[in-house]
């Protein structure tokens, strides 16, 4: 979980001319900065799977062996800028003939020559340097993705965690809207057999309970799928057993006012972005650099004897040393393409940066306005609850004293039960959007401090 963010760095040049901001709007001018994002929720359950889906999560799993395929293709990049030494031996028996007069004779000879050889591209341009350094960018573009990777686990983790709780809060409030309704129903079934009441008022609550039994079937089925969705996300076989809440937290730290825009610059999507558009930049140089002779020196040093026994011995030694120049002449337009198609992949890398931080900014301040938005919502809808609980226990006296109808109580009764699914909806929602929050800023609401170097 400590691994869900990275360090800023400065955006290029290039892109100086673009209208950054320097804070985001919205927040709460009185509330202090946050430290961790999870330690927000306050929920030792959810900080355990979280832990499970680091852990197990097969997608992770792939984006890590992503990371070492680029460490590994670093390496062989690396590899090209330094001498080369293989190991050969050969061994020959050959056999001649030769004819004096009417006499054929023939000839057998051995040769060993074991042999050391080298070879090295003098990286007389930078050339190699180049591809060295694109194949670093693309290292670290693979470990940002995977420290993205764990950011999004972790909070498709914890949003998979609140809506599973959320169809537990849902799925009890329509068990309770069913047992309320058949409870009305028996007393009215009652009452009917008594003459005490019309047979319409009992078939319009028989049509409540069978909506509500209907209500109850559907939110028992979006708990199981749920339940399936977060194992699925945990790395486990999805037989929909995990462990329900039937609590949502409540979100006691406020989103500080004046957060500093470049928060933005620590997105892991930002950060491959502008590592993919740097490593594009030397993949130019290199191809551009293709034009240049390319020199080289091969080097061998052996011996070479007829009998084994003497292969070692130093007097029946061999060597060579030779340059190579090579430098193009015609290939058809081959590297003026190869050279073209760099620049525009450069040019892709570049808008694909401008348009990630684009991006970036706009989840930002759509999250922050949402937070204000849902948290007003929030309000209204306990307001909504309180009042609606009130008018149905008036509704109830009203029916009993024979002043009102059935009809005025039903309508009271459906005005309740909805109130309170909108408002834990809204509750879920404003815990979603808040973790969309720390995913649109990459981490937490301040910057995380820098750790001390040690020896």
């Amino acid at each position: 979980m400590g691994g869900c963010s990275v360090g800023p760095n400065k955006l290029p040049d290039s892109f100086a001319g673009l209208d950054w901001p320097n804070q985001f709007g919205g927040g709460n001018t009185n509330a202090p900065a946050g430290a961790g994002w999870l330690a927000d929720f306050n929920d030792r359950t959810l900080d355990s799977l979280v832990r499970e889906a680091l852990s197990n999560n097969p997608d992770l799993r792939i984006t890590a062996a992503k990371l070492e395929a680029a460490q590994a293709s670093l390496k062989i990049a690396g590899a090209d800028l330094l001498p080369s030494i293989s190991a050969r031996a050969a061994s020959s028996r050959t056999k001649r003939n030769s004819t004096s007069g009417f006499k054929v004779t023939s000839l057998r000879s051995y040769r060993h020559t074991p042999s050391l050889d080298l070879a090295w591209e003098l990286d007389v341009w930078g050339r190699l340097s180049d591809t060295r350094r694109a194949a670093r960018l693309d290292a670290e573009q693979a470990a940002i993705n995977l420290q993205g990777a764990r950011l999004s686990l972790a909070a498709n983790t914890a949003k998979g965690w609140f809506n599973l709780a959320e169809t537990e809060l849902q799925t009890q409030l329509a068990q309770q809207t069913l047992k309320s309704y058949t409870n009305n129903l028996a007393v009215l079934e009652e009452g009917l057999k008594r003459g005490l009441t019309k047979v319409l008022d009992v078939r319009l609550m028989q049509t409540s309970v069978r909506n509500a039994e209907n209500t109850l079937q559907l939110r028992l089925r979006q708990r199981d799928a749920a339940g399936r969705s977060l194992e699925v996300l945990l790395g486990r076989y999805p037989k929909s057993e995990v462990a329900v809440t039937a609590t949502l937290p409540s979100l006691t730290n406020t989103v500080p006012a004046g957060l500093p825009a470049q928060l933005i610059e620590r997105r892991p999507d930002v950060l491959a972005a502008q590592r993919g558009y740097l490593a594009s930049h030397h993949r130019v140089g290199s191809a551009k650099k293709d034009r240049l002779p390319q020199i080289s020196l091969t080097a061998s040093y052996g011996t070479s004897s007829d009998e084994l026994k003497d292969v070692l011995d130093i007097n029946n030694n061999i060597w060579s040393l030779a340059s190579n120049l090579t430098m193009p002449i015609f290939d058809a337009g081959k590297i003026k393409s190869q050279i073209k198609r760099a620049e525009a992949l450069r040019e892709q890398a570049k808008y694909q940066y401008v348009q990630t931080t684009l991006q970036a900014f706009s989840e930002v301040e759509t999250t922050l306005a949402a937070e204000t938005f849902l948290n007003q919502q929030e309000k209204a809808l306990r307001g909504a609850v309180t009042e609606a609980t009130g008018a149905e226990s008036l509704a109830q006296e009203d029916y009993l004293a024979g002043l009102t109808d059935l009809i005025t109580v039903l309508e009271a009764q459906r005005r309740v039960f909805d109130a309170k699914r909108s408002l834990i909806e809204i509750q879920n929602l404003r815990l979603q959007n808040r973790i969309d929050i720390y995913l649109a800023l990459g981490g937490e609401f301040s910057k995380p401090e820098p750790k001390a170097e040690t020896e």
